[in-house]
Protein backbone atom coordinates (compact mmCIF):
# COMPACT_ATOMS: atom_id res chain seq x y z
CA UNK A 1 0.00 0.00 0.00
CA UNK A 2 2.99 2.14 1.10
CA UNK A 3 4.65 1.43 -2.47
CA UNK A 4 1.93 2.03 -4.13
CA UNK A 5 1.04 5.72 -2.69
CA UNK A 6 5.16 6.39 -3.24
CA UNK A 7 4.62 5.32 -6.85
CA UNK A 8 1.20 8.02 -7.08
CA UNK A 9 2.95 11.29 -5.56
CA UNK A 10 5.87 10.47 -7.99
CA UNK A 11 3.57 10.74 -10.77
CA UNK A 12 1.75 13.53 -9.43
CA UNK A 13 5.16 15.29 -9.16
CA UNK A 14 6.48 14.63 -12.39
CA UNK A 15 2.69 15.52 -13.66
CA UNK A 16 2.53 18.78 -12.29
CA UNK A 17 5.94 19.41 -13.18
CA UNK A 18 5.08 19.14 -16.62
CA UNK A 19 2.30 21.11 -16.82
CA UNK A 20 4.26 23.75 -14.91
CA UNK A 21 6.60 23.32 -18.28
CA UNK A 22 4.06 23.46 -20.34
CA UNK A 23 2.87 26.95 -18.68
CA UNK A 24 6.45 28.00 -19.36
CA UNK A 25 6.60 27.07 -22.75
CA UNK A 26 3.48 28.86 -23.44
CA UNK A 27 4.27 32.06 -22.18
CA UNK A 28 8.18 31.88 -23.28
CA UNK A 29 9.43 32.48 -19.64
CA UNK A 30 12.80 32.01 -20.79
CA UNK A 31 12.76 34.14 -23.77
CA UNK A 32 16.17 36.01 -22.51
CA UNK A 33 17.99 32.79 -22.01
CA UNK A 34 16.66 31.39 -25.92
CA UNK A 35 17.52 34.72 -27.40
CA UNK A 36 21.29 33.98 -26.07
CA UNK A 37 21.18 30.75 -27.69
CA UNK A 38 20.09 32.36 -30.16
CA UNK A 39 22.40 34.79 -31.03
CA UNK A 40 26.00 32.32 -30.18
CA UNK A 41 23.82 29.37 -32.48
CA UNK A 42 22.16 31.47 -35.77
CA UNK A 43 24.94 33.92 -36.33
CA UNK A 44 28.02 33.67 -37.86
CA UNK A 45 30.21 35.95 -40.38
CA UNK A 46 29.87 35.73 -44.19
CA UNK A 47 31.88 37.59 -47.26
CA UNK A 48 30.02 40.63 -48.01
CA UNK A 49 28.68 40.56 -51.40
CA UNK A 50 30.79 43.55 -53.10
CA UNK A 51 27.61 44.44 -55.23
CA UNK A 52 26.04 45.73 -52.06
CA UNK A 53 27.90 49.93 -51.20
CA UNK A 54 27.43 51.91 -48.16
CA UNK A 55 28.46 55.95 -48.95
CA UNK A 56 28.93 56.99 -45.50
CA UNK A 57 28.29 60.07 -43.77
CA UNK A 58 31.46 60.03 -41.61
CA UNK A 59 33.84 62.00 -39.60
CA UNK A 60 35.92 63.08 -42.71
CA UNK A 61 32.63 64.07 -44.21
CA UNK A 62 31.76 66.39 -41.64
CA UNK A 63 35.33 67.68 -42.06
CA UNK A 64 35.42 68.78 -45.35
CA UNK A 65 31.61 69.25 -46.12
CA UNK A 66 30.72 70.80 -42.72
CA UNK A 67 28.71 70.54 -39.91
CA UNK A 68 25.35 68.39 -40.19
CA UNK A 69 22.35 69.28 -41.87
CA UNK A 70 24.10 69.84 -45.03
CA UNK A 71 22.35 71.93 -47.77
CA UNK A 72 20.33 69.11 -50.01
CA UNK A 73 21.87 70.06 -53.20
CA UNK A 74 25.10 68.09 -51.58
CA UNK A 75 23.11 65.10 -51.35
CA UNK A 76 21.30 65.60 -54.95
CA UNK A 77 24.94 65.91 -56.36
CA UNK A 78 25.66 62.52 -54.62
CA UNK A 79 22.67 61.03 -56.57
CA UNK A 80 23.25 62.28 -59.71
CA UNK A 81 26.64 60.92 -59.92
CA UNK A 82 25.47 57.90 -58.84
CA UNK A 83 22.85 57.99 -61.51
CA UNK A 84 25.53 59.05 -63.76
CA UNK A 85 27.33 55.82 -63.02
CA UNK A 86 24.43 53.26 -63.39
CA UNK A 87 23.93 52.53 -60.22
CA UNK A 88 21.13 49.48 -59.81
CA UNK A 89 19.29 50.81 -57.31
CA UNK A 90 19.95 53.95 -53.83
CA UNK A 91 18.95 53.80 -50.99
CA UNK A 92 18.77 56.86 -49.27
CA UNK A 93 18.43 56.58 -45.15
CA UNK A 94 17.67 60.16 -44.67
CA UNK A 95 14.85 61.71 -43.07
CA UNK A 96 14.09 65.49 -45.12
CA UNK A 97 10.66 66.01 -43.05
CA UNK A 98 11.75 69.72 -43.04
CA UNK A 99 11.59 71.72 -46.32
CA UNK A 100 14.26 74.20 -47.22
CA UNK A 101 15.08 76.06 -50.33
CA UNK A 102 17.28 72.69 -51.52
CA UNK A 103 14.14 70.77 -51.90
CA UNK A 104 13.70 71.11 -55.39
CA UNK A 105 16.98 70.25 -56.55
CA UNK A 106 17.07 67.12 -54.62
CA UNK A 107 13.63 65.90 -55.60
CA UNK A 108 14.85 66.62 -59.20
CA UNK A 109 17.63 64.65 -58.73
CA UNK A 110 15.66 61.42 -57.15
CA UNK A 111 13.32 61.41 -59.89
CA UNK A 112 16.09 61.48 -62.63
CA UNK A 113 17.03 58.15 -60.82
CA UNK A 114 14.66 56.45 -61.13
CA UNK A 115 16.01 53.75 -59.18
CA UNK A 116 16.14 55.67 -55.30
CA UNK A 117 14.15 54.78 -52.83
CA UNK A 118 13.57 57.68 -49.89
CA UNK A 119 13.18 56.69 -45.80
CA UNK A 120 10.52 57.57 -44.19
CA UNK A 121 9.99 56.30 -40.29
CA UNK A 122 7.47 56.16 -37.45
CA UNK A 123 8.78 58.36 -34.75
CA UNK A 124 9.49 55.31 -32.44
CA UNK A 125 9.18 51.54 -32.29
CA UNK A 126 6.61 52.01 -29.57
CA UNK A 127 4.01 54.07 -32.08
CA UNK A 128 4.31 51.17 -34.52
CA UNK A 129 3.79 48.71 -31.92
CA UNK A 130 0.97 50.29 -30.22
CA UNK A 131 -1.28 49.40 -33.28
CA UNK A 132 -2.25 46.19 -35.40
CA UNK A 133 -4.35 44.95 -38.13
CA UNK A 134 -6.43 42.61 -38.18
CA UNK A 135 -3.75 39.39 -39.03
CA UNK A 136 -1.57 40.89 -36.36
CA UNK A 137 0.83 43.02 -38.75
CA UNK A 138 1.98 46.64 -36.90
CA UNK A 139 0.48 49.59 -38.15
CA UNK A 140 2.57 53.17 -37.54
CA UNK A 141 0.68 55.57 -35.58
CA UNK A 142 2.57 58.04 -37.08
CA UNK A 143 4.85 58.56 -39.71
CA UNK A 144 6.94 61.00 -40.44
CA UNK A 145 7.57 61.76 -44.38
CA UNK A 146 9.65 63.77 -46.92
CA UNK A 147 8.84 67.04 -47.22
CA UNK A 148 7.25 68.61 -50.07
CA UNK A 149 7.73 67.82 -53.52
CA UNK A 150 10.66 65.46 -52.17
CA UNK A 151 7.48 63.33 -51.04
CA UNK A 152 5.82 62.53 -54.57
CA UNK A 153 9.40 62.78 -56.43
CA UNK A 154 11.06 59.67 -54.94
CA UNK A 155 10.64 56.62 -56.74
CA UNK A 156 10.00 54.49 -53.54
CA UNK A 157 8.79 55.34 -49.91
CA UNK A 158 10.34 52.68 -47.56
CA UNK A 159 10.39 52.71 -43.80
CA UNK A 160 13.76 52.33 -41.75
CA UNK A 161 12.50 51.48 -38.45
CA UNK A 162 13.95 48.76 -36.60
CA UNK A 163 12.35 47.60 -33.56
CA UNK A 164 14.38 45.67 -30.91
CA UNK A 165 13.82 42.79 -28.64
CA UNK A 166 12.80 43.26 -25.10
CA UNK A 167 16.60 42.96 -24.59
CA UNK A 168 17.21 45.93 -26.74
CA UNK A 169 19.05 43.80 -29.48
CA UNK A 170 17.69 43.52 -32.80
CA UNK A 171 17.21 39.86 -34.02
CA UNK A 172 14.20 40.26 -36.51
CA UNK A 173 13.63 43.21 -39.04
CA UNK A 174 10.30 44.79 -39.95
CA UNK A 175 9.23 43.89 -43.65
CA UNK A 176 6.63 46.45 -44.06
CA UNK A 177 3.81 47.71 -41.69
CA UNK A 178 1.40 49.58 -42.25
CA UNK A 179 0.03 53.71 -42.43
CA UNK A 180 -3.49 54.50 -43.45
CA UNK A 181 -4.15 51.94 -45.49
CA UNK A 182 -0.97 52.11 -47.21
CA UNK A 183 2.14 49.54 -46.78
CA UNK A 184 5.53 50.33 -46.40
CA UNK A 185 8.16 47.86 -47.44
CA UNK A 186 11.68 48.72 -45.71
CA UNK A 187 14.11 50.47 -47.58
CA UNK A 188 16.16 46.85 -48.28
CA UNK A 189 13.25 45.35 -49.78
CA UNK A 190 12.65 48.35 -51.82
CA UNK A 191 16.32 48.29 -53.36
CA UNK A 192 15.78 44.46 -53.29
CA UNK A 193 12.94 45.14 -55.49
CA UNK A 194 14.35 47.61 -57.67
CA UNK A 195 17.12 45.58 -58.87
CA UNK A 196 15.08 42.04 -59.14
CA UNK A 197 13.03 44.02 -61.24
CA UNK A 198 9.98 43.26 -59.48
CA UNK A 199 10.70 40.71 -56.56
CA UNK A 200 7.37 38.87 -54.53
CA UNK A 201 7.70 39.66 -50.93
CA UNK A 202 5.36 36.43 -50.16
CA UNK A 203 8.54 34.69 -50.54
CA UNK A 204 10.07 36.40 -47.44
CA UNK A 205 9.08 34.18 -44.58
CA UNK A 206 7.59 36.92 -42.04
CA UNK A 207 4.94 36.64 -38.99
CA UNK A 208 2.99 40.03 -38.58
CA UNK A 209 5.54 41.56 -40.80
CA UNK A 210 8.82 40.54 -39.15
CA UNK A 211 11.64 37.92 -40.31
CA UNK A 212 14.99 37.11 -38.31
CA UNK A 213 17.89 38.94 -39.78
CA UNK A 214 20.65 36.69 -40.58
CA UNK A 215 23.46 39.46 -40.52
CA UNK A 216 26.62 39.20 -42.54
CA UNK A 217 28.92 40.87 -40.10
CA UNK A 218 29.35 43.11 -37.02
CA UNK A 219 30.19 46.87 -37.24
CA UNK A 220 32.03 48.10 -39.48
CA UNK A 221 32.44 44.94 -41.16
CA UNK A 222 31.06 46.76 -44.75
CA UNK A 223 33.45 49.13 -45.78
CA UNK A 224 32.34 52.14 -46.17
CA UNK A 225 33.34 54.94 -49.00
CA UNK A 226 33.03 58.48 -47.27
CA UNK A 227 30.70 60.51 -48.79
CA UNK A 228 32.75 63.55 -49.07
CA UNK A 229 34.75 61.54 -51.86
CA UNK A 230 31.79 60.97 -53.79
CA UNK A 231 30.66 64.73 -53.47
CA UNK A 232 34.44 65.70 -54.48
CA UNK A 233 34.90 63.44 -57.48
CA UNK A 234 37.60 61.14 -55.91
CA UNK A 235 35.23 58.30 -56.98
CA UNK A 236 34.48 57.49 -60.21
CA UNK A 237 30.84 57.35 -61.13
CA UNK A 238 31.75 54.03 -63.24
CA UNK A 239 33.08 52.82 -59.69
CA UNK A 240 28.83 52.44 -59.24
CA UNK A 241 27.60 50.80 -62.08
CA UNK A 242 25.44 47.73 -60.98
CA UNK A 243 25.90 48.67 -57.26
CA UNK A 244 23.07 48.80 -54.79
CA UNK A 245 23.97 52.01 -52.73
CA UNK A 246 22.86 52.78 -49.55
CA UNK A 247 23.76 56.52 -48.20
CA UNK A 248 23.26 57.50 -44.64
CA UNK A 249 24.75 58.69 -41.52
CA UNK A 250 27.94 56.67 -40.10
CA UNK A 251 29.12 59.51 -37.74
CA UNK A 252 28.24 59.74 -34.01
CA UNK A 253 28.89 62.64 -32.72
CA UNK A 254 25.48 64.87 -33.56
CA UNK A 255 24.59 62.61 -36.81
CA UNK A 256 23.86 59.08 -36.33
CA UNK A 257 20.56 58.46 -33.73
CA UNK A 258 19.70 55.22 -35.34
CA UNK A 259 22.17 53.04 -33.94
CA UNK A 260 21.46 49.24 -32.83
CA UNK A 261 22.73 46.37 -30.44
CA UNK A 262 22.51 43.11 -32.80
CA UNK A 263 22.01 39.36 -32.44
CA UNK A 264 25.79 39.02 -33.77
CA UNK A 265 26.95 41.52 -31.61
CA UNK A 266 25.40 42.46 -28.40
CA UNK A 267 28.16 44.82 -26.98
CA UNK A 268 28.80 47.09 -29.84
CA UNK A 269 26.03 49.25 -31.58
CA UNK A 270 25.90 49.25 -35.66
CA UNK A 271 24.58 51.96 -37.62
CA UNK A 272 21.26 51.61 -38.92
CA UNK A 273 22.45 52.01 -42.81
CA UNK A 274 24.89 48.88 -42.46
CA UNK A 275 21.45 47.17 -40.64
CA UNK A 276 19.86 47.97 -43.80
CA UNK A 277 22.89 46.52 -45.82
CA UNK A 278 22.93 43.00 -43.72
CA UNK A 279 19.03 43.45 -44.59
CA UNK A 280 19.76 43.84 -48.62
CA UNK A 281 22.37 41.00 -48.84
CA UNK A 282 19.93 38.57 -46.71
CA UNK A 283 17.25 39.46 -50.14
CA UNK A 284 20.43 39.03 -52.32
CA UNK A 285 21.01 35.97 -51.04
CA UNK A 286 17.50 34.43 -50.43
CA UNK A 287 18.51 32.58 -47.38
CA UNK A 288 16.30 33.21 -44.55
CA UNK A 289 16.04 31.80 -40.75
CA UNK A 290 12.23 30.41 -40.24
CA UNK A 291 10.10 29.51 -37.08
CA UNK A 292 9.40 25.71 -36.79
CA UNK A 293 6.00 24.81 -37.27
CA UNK A 294 3.98 25.14 -33.68
CA UNK A 295 2.91 21.94 -34.30
CA UNK A 296 6.23 20.52 -34.55
CA UNK A 297 7.40 22.29 -30.99
CA UNK A 298 4.60 21.12 -29.37
CA UNK A 299 5.32 17.44 -30.47
CA UNK A 300 9.15 17.39 -29.64
CA UNK A 301 8.41 18.45 -26.50
CA UNK A 302 5.21 16.32 -25.62
CA UNK A 303 6.87 13.69 -27.22
CA UNK A 304 10.43 13.34 -25.27
CA UNK A 305 8.94 14.55 -22.49
CA UNK A 306 6.38 12.34 -21.69
CA UNK A 307 9.25 9.49 -22.24
CA UNK A 308 11.56 10.90 -19.83
CA UNK A 309 8.65 11.34 -17.52
CA UNK A 310 6.97 7.46 -17.82
CA UNK A 311 10.42 5.94 -18.14
CA UNK A 312 11.96 8.13 -14.83
CA UNK A 313 9.24 6.88 -12.91
CA UNK A 314 9.85 3.51 -13.59
CA UNK A 315 13.45 2.96 -13.92
CA UNK A 316 16.10 2.99 -11.17
CA UNK A 317 18.87 6.03 -10.91
CA UNK A 318 21.43 4.51 -12.68
CA UNK A 319 19.08 3.19 -15.97
CA UNK A 320 17.35 6.51 -15.40
CA UNK A 321 20.64 8.55 -15.95
CA UNK A 322 21.14 6.50 -18.74
CA UNK A 323 17.80 7.21 -20.16
CA UNK A 324 18.44 10.77 -19.84
CA UNK A 325 21.77 11.23 -21.13
CA UNK A 326 20.31 9.22 -24.12
CA UNK A 327 16.90 11.47 -24.31
CA UNK A 328 19.16 14.52 -24.53
CA UNK A 329 21.67 12.78 -27.56
CA UNK A 330 18.14 12.38 -29.43
CA UNK A 331 17.02 15.85 -28.72
CA UNK A 332 20.98 17.18 -29.27
CA UNK A 333 20.14 15.22 -32.97
CA UNK A 334 16.59 16.78 -33.56
CA UNK A 335 18.47 20.50 -32.74
CA UNK A 336 20.83 20.13 -34.75
CA UNK A 337 19.14 19.07 -37.70
CA UNK A 338 16.38 22.17 -37.36
CA UNK A 339 19.46 24.72 -36.34
CA UNK A 340 21.45 23.38 -40.17
CA UNK A 341 17.81 23.81 -41.83
CA UNK A 342 17.58 27.38 -40.41
CA UNK A 343 15.30 26.96 -38.23
CA UNK A 344 14.63 28.30 -34.91
CA UNK A 345 13.28 26.19 -32.38
CA UNK A 346 12.55 26.87 -28.33
CA UNK A 347 15.65 24.84 -27.08
CA UNK A 348 15.17 25.10 -23.24
CA UNK A 349 12.35 23.77 -22.38
CA UNK A 350 12.76 20.42 -23.41
CA UNK A 351 16.25 19.16 -21.95
CA UNK A 352 15.21 21.32 -18.54
CA UNK A 353 12.13 19.27 -18.29
CA UNK A 354 13.90 16.02 -18.65
CA UNK A 355 16.88 17.29 -16.07
CA UNK A 356 14.14 18.43 -13.44
CA UNK A 357 12.22 15.35 -14.23
CA UNK A 358 15.64 13.04 -13.72
CA UNK A 359 15.98 14.89 -10.38
CA UNK A 360 12.58 14.50 -9.07
CA UNK A 361 12.79 11.07 -9.81
CA UNK A 362 16.00 10.81 -7.67
CA UNK A 363 14.05 12.60 -4.66
CA UNK A 364 11.26 10.08 -4.91
CA UNK A 365 13.61 6.85 -5.50
CA UNK A 366 15.34 8.14 -1.93
CA UNK A 367 12.27 8.38 -0.29
CA UNK A 368 11.29 5.21 -1.74
CA UNK A 369 14.37 3.45 -0.57
CA UNK A 370 14.27 4.92 2.65
CA UNK A 371 10.38 4.17 2.84
CA UNK A 372 11.15 0.36 2.07
CA UNK A 373 14.16 0.49 4.60
CA UNK A 374 11.97 1.59 7.34
CA UNK A 375 9.85 -1.06 6.36
CA UNK A 376 12.29 -3.84 6.26
CA UNK A 377 13.38 -2.56 9.82
CA UNK A 378 9.81 -2.54 11.57
CA UNK A 379 9.00 -6.15 9.70
CA UNK A 380 12.36 -7.82 10.62
CA UNK A 381 13.15 -5.84 13.66
CA UNK A 382 10.38 -8.61 14.95
CA UNK A 383 12.28 -11.59 13.95
CA UNK A 384 16.14 -10.25 14.31
CA UNK A 385 18.08 -7.51 16.19
CA UNK A 386 18.14 -3.67 15.21
CA UNK A 387 21.96 -4.23 14.64
CA UNK A 388 21.70 -6.71 12.48
CA UNK A 389 19.34 -5.42 10.48
CA UNK A 390 21.26 -2.83 9.50
CA UNK A 391 24.51 -4.80 8.84
CA UNK A 392 22.06 -6.27 5.96
CA UNK A 393 21.54 -3.09 4.70
CA UNK A 394 24.69 -1.60 4.70
CA UNK A 395 26.42 -4.54 3.28
CA UNK A 396 23.83 -5.37 1.00
CA UNK A 397 24.11 -9.00 -0.80
CA UNK A 398 27.31 -9.05 1.11
CA UNK A 399 25.90 -9.10 4.65
CA UNK A 400 23.28 -12.34 3.52
CA UNK A 401 26.38 -14.42 2.64
CA UNK A 402 26.77 -17.68 5.09
CA UNK A 403 29.93 -17.62 7.13
CA UNK A 404 31.02 -15.57 10.17
CA UNK A 405 34.28 -14.28 12.03
CA UNK A 406 35.71 -14.53 14.99
CA UNK A 407 35.16 -12.16 17.50
CA UNK A 408 35.21 -11.10 21.41
CA UNK A 409 31.81 -11.55 22.55
CA UNK A 410 30.14 -11.06 25.64
CA UNK A 411 26.64 -13.80 25.63
CA UNK A 412 24.13 -13.20 27.77
CA UNK A 413 21.40 -16.43 28.54
CA UNK A 414 17.65 -15.62 30.48
CA UNK A 415 15.75 -18.07 31.18
CA UNK A 416 11.78 -17.81 33.20
CA UNK A 417 12.35 -19.62 36.15
CA UNK A 418 9.27 -21.47 37.21
CA UNK A 419 7.83 -20.92 33.98
CA UNK A 420 6.85 -24.56 33.37
CA UNK A 421 4.90 -25.26 36.18
CA UNK A 422 2.91 -22.11 35.72
CA UNK A 423 2.00 -22.75 32.39
CA UNK A 424 0.64 -26.54 33.52
CA UNK A 425 -2.01 -24.64 35.53
CA UNK A 426 -2.94 -21.43 33.27
CA UNK A 427 -4.73 -21.46 30.35
CA UNK A 428 -2.74 -21.63 27.23
CA UNK A 429 -4.25 -18.04 26.32
CA UNK A 430 -2.82 -16.72 29.72
CA UNK A 431 0.92 -18.55 29.42
CA UNK A 432 1.49 -16.94 25.62
CA UNK A 433 0.46 -13.50 27.38
CA UNK A 434 2.39 -13.82 30.28
CA UNK A 435 5.48 -15.10 28.13
CA UNK A 436 5.70 -12.25 25.75
CA UNK A 437 5.49 -9.42 28.66
CA UNK A 438 8.84 -11.24 30.34
CA UNK A 439 10.40 -11.55 26.45
CA UNK A 440 9.30 -7.82 25.75
CA UNK A 441 10.89 -7.08 29.41
CA UNK A 442 14.31 -8.61 28.16
CA UNK A 443 14.31 -7.77 24.51
CA UNK A 444 13.79 -3.84 25.93
CA UNK A 445 16.71 -4.23 28.31
CA UNK A 446 18.68 -5.70 25.93
CA UNK A 447 18.65 -3.08 23.22
CA UNK A 448 19.05 -0.28 25.48
CA UNK A 449 22.34 -1.60 26.66
CA UNK A 450 23.09 -2.25 22.52
CA UNK A 451 23.23 -5.92 22.49
CA UNK A 452 22.05 -7.91 19.76
CA UNK A 453 18.76 -10.27 20.58
CA UNK A 454 20.22 -13.51 19.18
CA UNK A 455 17.06 -15.40 19.33
CA UNK A 456 13.97 -16.59 21.87
CA UNK A 457 14.40 -20.24 22.75
CA UNK A 458 10.92 -21.19 24.21
CA UNK A 459 10.87 -19.21 27.89
CA UNK A 460 14.91 -18.47 27.29
CA UNK A 461 16.25 -15.66 25.01
CA UNK A 462 19.82 -15.26 23.92
CA UNK A 463 21.77 -11.93 23.32
CA UNK A 464 25.15 -10.51 22.14
CA UNK A 465 27.31 -7.67 22.98
CA UNK A 466 30.29 -7.02 20.65
CA UNK A 467 28.52 -8.43 17.26
CA UNK A 468 27.95 -7.74 15.03
CA UNK A 469 29.90 -4.67 14.83
CA UNK A 470 32.77 -4.51 17.45
CA UNK A 471 33.42 -3.23 21.08
CA UNK A 472 36.35 -3.39 23.49
CA UNK A 473 35.71 -6.12 26.33
CA UNK A 474 34.99 -4.34 29.24
CA UNK A 475 32.46 -2.16 27.46
CA UNK A 476 30.63 -5.26 26.17
CA UNK A 477 30.60 -7.12 29.37
CA UNK A 478 29.67 -3.93 30.82
CA UNK A 479 26.90 -3.83 28.85
CA UNK A 480 25.56 -7.24 29.39
CA UNK A 481 25.62 -7.31 33.10
CA UNK A 482 23.78 -3.33 33.26
CA UNK A 483 21.14 -5.05 31.11
CA UNK A 484 21.14 -8.29 33.32
CA UNK A 485 20.80 -6.10 36.21
CA UNK A 486 17.82 -3.85 34.94
CA UNK A 487 15.80 -7.16 33.74
CA UNK A 488 16.09 -8.53 37.23
CA UNK A 489 14.98 -5.40 38.63
CA UNK A 490 12.44 -4.59 36.49
CA UNK A 491 10.69 -8.19 36.39
CA UNK A 492 10.40 -7.35 40.04
CA UNK A 493 7.25 -5.69 39.48
CA UNK A 494 5.75 -8.03 37.06
CA UNK A 495 6.65 -10.86 39.08
CA UNK A 496 4.25 -9.12 42.05
CA UNK A 497 1.52 -9.44 39.71
CA UNK A 498 2.12 -12.90 37.83
CA UNK A 499 2.30 -13.77 42.06
CA UNK A 500 -1.54 -12.10 42.98
CA UNK A 501 -3.11 -12.78 39.83
CA UNK A 502 -2.09 -17.03 39.40
CA UNK A 503 -0.45 -17.48 42.72
CA UNK A 504 2.72 -18.70 40.97
CA UNK A 505 6.35 -16.96 41.11
CA UNK A 506 8.25 -16.42 37.92
CA UNK A 507 11.87 -15.02 37.83
CA UNK A 508 14.83 -14.61 35.54
CA UNK A 509 17.85 -17.13 35.85
CA UNK A 510 20.53 -15.39 34.03
CA UNK A 511 24.46 -16.89 32.82
CA UNK A 512 27.19 -14.38 30.85
CA UNK A 513 30.28 -15.33 29.74
CA UNK A 514 32.93 -13.79 27.52
CA UNK A 515 35.14 -14.85 25.45
CA UNK A 516 36.32 -15.34 21.75
CA UNK A 517 33.04 -16.93 19.76
CA UNK A 518 32.79 -17.40 15.45
CA UNK A 519 29.72 -14.84 14.86
CA UNK A 520 27.92 -14.82 11.40
CA UNK A 521 25.23 -16.16 9.00
CA UNK A 522 25.17 -19.97 10.14
CA UNK A 523 22.49 -22.33 8.44
CA UNK A 524 20.95 -23.04 5.00
CA UNK A 525 21.54 -20.84 1.45
CA UNK A 526 17.93 -20.15 1.88
CA UNK A 527 17.41 -20.47 5.68
CA UNK A 528 19.90 -18.89 8.04
CA UNK A 529 20.07 -17.19 11.46
CA UNK A 530 22.76 -14.67 12.56
CA UNK A 531 24.47 -15.82 16.20
CA UNK A 532 27.09 -17.22 17.75
CA UNK A 533 29.00 -20.49 18.10
CA UNK A 534 31.29 -22.03 19.98
CA UNK A 535 32.45 -22.74 23.48
CA UNK A 536 31.84 -19.16 24.88
CA UNK A 537 28.47 -19.27 24.16
CA UNK A 538 28.05 -22.90 25.35
CA UNK A 539 29.82 -21.64 29.03
CA UNK A 540 27.39 -19.01 28.75
CA UNK A 541 24.26 -21.68 28.24
CA UNK A 542 25.31 -23.71 31.35
CA UNK A 543 25.63 -20.76 33.88
CA UNK A 544 22.21 -19.31 32.83
CA UNK A 545 20.94 -23.57 33.89
CA UNK A 546 22.88 -23.08 36.94
CA UNK A 547 21.51 -19.73 37.78
CA UNK A 548 18.54 -19.54 40.95
CA UNK A 549 15.64 -17.25 40.13
CA UNK A 550 16.31 -13.66 40.06
CA UNK A 551 20.17 -14.77 40.08
CA UNK A 552 22.94 -13.63 37.75
CA UNK A 553 26.35 -15.45 37.07
CA UNK A 554 29.05 -14.50 35.40
CA UNK A 555 32.07 -16.74 34.51
CA UNK A 556 35.93 -16.10 35.22
CA UNK A 557 36.63 -14.49 32.00
CA UNK A 558 33.29 -11.86 32.10
CA UNK A 559 34.35 -11.06 35.71
CA UNK A 560 37.60 -10.29 34.69
CA UNK A 561 36.39 -7.79 31.78
CA UNK A 562 34.79 -5.86 35.00
CA UNK A 563 37.99 -5.10 36.69
CA UNK A 564 37.95 -1.25 37.92
CA UNK A 565 34.19 -1.18 36.98
CA UNK A 566 31.23 -0.81 40.12
CA UNK A 567 30.01 -3.45 39.93
CA UNK A 568 29.29 -5.99 42.97
CA UNK A 569 30.39 -9.40 42.74
CA UNK A 570 30.27 -12.37 44.54
CA UNK A 571 32.54 -15.62 43.76
CA UNK A 572 31.12 -18.68 44.15
CA UNK A 573 33.67 -20.72 43.55
CA UNK A 574 34.12 -23.17 40.97
CA UNK A 575 31.91 -25.27 39.17
CA UNK A 576 32.04 -28.36 36.42
CA UNK A 577 30.34 -28.38 33.59
CA UNK A 578 29.58 -31.73 31.57
CA UNK A 579 31.90 -32.50 28.66
CA UNK A 580 34.68 -29.55 30.11
CA UNK A 581 37.95 -31.03 31.79
CA UNK A 582 38.27 -27.76 33.89
CA UNK A 583 36.19 -26.01 36.67
CA UNK A 584 34.66 -22.94 35.57
CA UNK A 585 35.22 -20.29 38.30
CA UNK A 586 31.93 -18.61 39.15
CA UNK A 587 30.76 -15.34 40.29
CA UNK A 588 27.30 -13.95 40.86
CA UNK A 589 26.40 -9.91 40.67
CA UNK A 590 24.79 -8.76 43.50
Amino acid sequence: MQRGKLRTGAVLTIAVLWLIFAALYVFDTFERMENVLYDKIYQRRSEVDSRIVVVGIDDASLFRIGRWPWPRGVIADVVDKLTDGGAAAVGIDILFDTPTDGDERLAEAIKRSGVSALAVASPSSTAIRSKRTADGVFQAADLIMPAGRLFSSAARLAHVNGIPDSDGIMRKAQLYYYYNDRQYNSLAYEMYDIFSKGADIKTVPAAAGQYYIKFTGTAGYYHHISLADVYEGKIPPLYFKDKLVLIGMYAVEGVATDMQYTSIDSHHQMYGVEIHANLLQQFMEGKYIRDTPVWLDILIYVFLSLAAAVLLIKLKPKLGLILLLALLAVYAGIIYRVIISDYVTRIIYTPAFCISAYFFSLVWHYIQTRMNEIRVRNTFGRYMAPTVIKKILDEGEDGLKLGGQRLNVTVLFADIRGFTPMSEAVEPEEVVKILNEYLNLAASCIHRHGGTLDKFIGDAVMAIWGAPYEMQGHTHTMAAVNAAKDMRAESVELERLILEKYGRSVRFGIGINSGDAIIGNIGASFRMDYTAIGDTVNTAARLESNAKPGQILLSRAAADNLTGEDVALNSLGGLKFKGKAEEVQIYEVL
